[in-house]
């Protein structure tokens, strides 16, 4: 009798042992490369609004808490001509687009080789100015010869950097302090005495600020820091 109870227990253990490698063997390759593979996925925002021109996050949540996030993909399931993403990568737990034009866009991200995902609504709007530009800091800044500074502006919505270029009016004065001339923050560098006028206009819509630059010997004591 013994002998008859060991023997189903010989066969009961290599049952479970032969369904244990067969559930190894159907398992997905795509598991192969993660130490956990996540189970589940929630968005950090249902919804979010923005204004056109804005670049912007949304960001995932696995489960567990330390499943690979390299498993998640994203896609734009809805307005793929109001929203695009920022550049070619589609996987992680973050992911940047651009908000193109006012409307409603979806986007969902999903644990790759699964049919677990979650969505974001995203709501553009029209920006609020246009193309405006405005002056950080005081319009006339005094500054010693020699000494490197930088001006810089405040964009609105929906103005790019590519869009806002500088300009010197005497390069006597003061020179750029390298080979860029666009974007709301520009450096320059004080090489003699003397006033000048640097600007900084929006190519797209003509407005433009200005700075009055006065640049003094390094023996004057009220010269500005």
């Amino acid at each position: 009798m013994k002998n008859k109870r060991n023997q189903i227990s010989k066969r009961i253990i290599s049952l479970l042992t032969a369904v244990v490698l067969l559930a190894g063997i159907s398992l997905p390759t795509a598991y192969a490369d993660y130490d956990v593979y996540p189970t589940g996925v929630t968005m950090a925002v249902k919804k979010k609004t923005v204004k056109k021109g804005t670049h912007f996050e949304l960001f995932a949540r696995v489960s567990p808490y330390n499943a690979e996030d390299d498993a998640l993909t994203w896609s734009i399931v809805k307005g793929k001509n109001i929203i695009r993403f920022e550049d070619y990568d589609r996987d992680g737990d973050e992911q940047e687009f651009i908000a193109l034009k006012k409307g409603t866009a979806k986007v969902c991200c999903q644990i790759r080789g699964t049919n677990k995902k979650a969505y974001t609504t995203i709501v553009v709007k029209k920006a609020s100015s246009k193309g405006t530009i405005k002056r950080i800091g005081p319009k006339t800044r005094t500054i010693a010869v020699g000494e490197d500074f930088d001006l810089e502006v405040r964009k609105s919505a929906g103005v790019r950097n590519r869009n806002l270029k500088w300009s010197i009016k005497n390069t006597s004065v003061v020179r750029f302090d390298d080979y860029d001339r666009y974007g709301d923050d520009v450096e320059f560098r004080a090489v003699s005495a003397g006033t000048t006028k640097i600007t900084c206009k929006n190519k797209k819509t003509r407005k433009s600020v200005s700075f009055t630059i006065k640049v003094v010997n390094r023996n004057n004591r009220y010269y500005d820091d």
